[in-house]
């Protein structure tokens, strides 16, 4: 009897050995990794608290600077480049709920309206003006000049006058722009775009938001299909060929290669997009 128990003992040790060793290499793993990225990872801290924001943009942390300095930011970054994400990360560093708007052809995007049962509708920008919050207007340089003028008295002043009555700004409130272009007009590349007035921009600090290629290969997690995609898109710079190839490209490429989907069928309809075969033919063949 105790035999058979000082072997069940020792088959429990050397068990417990064994996941020891494998957590312990796990462990080492993990240290290596981090070692080897290129990508940076984000943790700030707010009061007593530690905000971990995990892997972000090489330019997150200047970007936070500038909202934090409570400057109105206009975010100038081709599609796909994650501006969006980092507004979002942003809210989240400086602990403030997110709020946020797309594109308007109306004024009342941003202002509400009283309805016809004598109800202020209200409006994203609004939570954000009266009660404190991070606010993105996204693709501003896609709406319409005249419904933005609402949006610059706002920003000019530390008040606004809504359809119910006249708001103070908080204090906690925060603004981002963000935008394919710099408000000049439509360009080859992005030609939905309008000229915005100059009063608007005078508003905005500019800030130049770059793809982060270490973070799109780390996101993508296939890293044949995305240094395929990079050469791609910087083939297309330098031949002057003006067509959008974003890090979209990369990460839905990678996620239908990973269930099987044929690559030169990947390729077609997440690459090349419609692009003419003459000049996909010139892109291949300066690759």
């Amino acid at each position: 009897m105790l035999t058979e128990k000082l072997v069940v003992l020792n088959r429990r040790i050397g068990s417990t050995e064994g996941n020891l060793k494998a957590e312990l290499k796990k462990l080492k793993d993990e240290v290596d990794a981090k070692k080897n990225k290129n990508t940076i990872d984000v943790a700030v801290k707010k009061g007593n608290k530690t905000i971990d924001l995990g892997t972000q943009h090489s330019q997150f942390e200047n970007l936070l600077k500038y909202v934090q300095a409570k400057v109105n930011v206009y975010l100038v970054g081709s599609a796909g480049s994650g501006k969006t994400s980092a507004a979002k990360n942003i809210a989240k560093a400086l602990d403030i709920p997110f709020y946020f708007t797309g594109a308007i052809a109306s004024e009342f995007k941003l202002t509400g309206f009283i309805n016809a049962q004598g109800t202020i509708v209200s409006t994203e920008f609004r939570k954000a003006y009266e009660s404190g919050g991070l606010f993105l207007f996204d693709e501003i340089d896609a709406s319409y000049p005249q419904a933005i003028l609402a949006f610059n008295a706002a920003l000019a002043n530390d008040f606004m006058d809504f359809p119910d009555k006249k708001i103070e700004r908080h204090k906690n409130f925060y603004c981002i722009a963000a935008a394919n272009t710099y408000g000049s007009g439509a360009d080859r590349e992005y030609i939905g775009r309008n000229q915005l007035d100059a009063a608007s921009l005078d508003r905005f600090v500019f800030f130049d938001w770059n793809i982060d290629e270490d973070l799109e290969r780390e996101l993508a997690n296939n890293d044949t299909w995305v240094n395929y995609v990079q050469k791609v898109r910087k083939t297309a710079k330098k031949l002057g060929i003006r067509f959008v190839i974003s890090p979209r490209a990369s990460f839905y490429g990678a996620t239908l290669i990973a269930t099987g989907i044929d690559r030169k069928e990947v390729e077609k309809n997440v690459l090349w997009k419609g692009l003419d075969e003459a000049t996909v033919q010139q892109i291949k063949n300066n690759l």
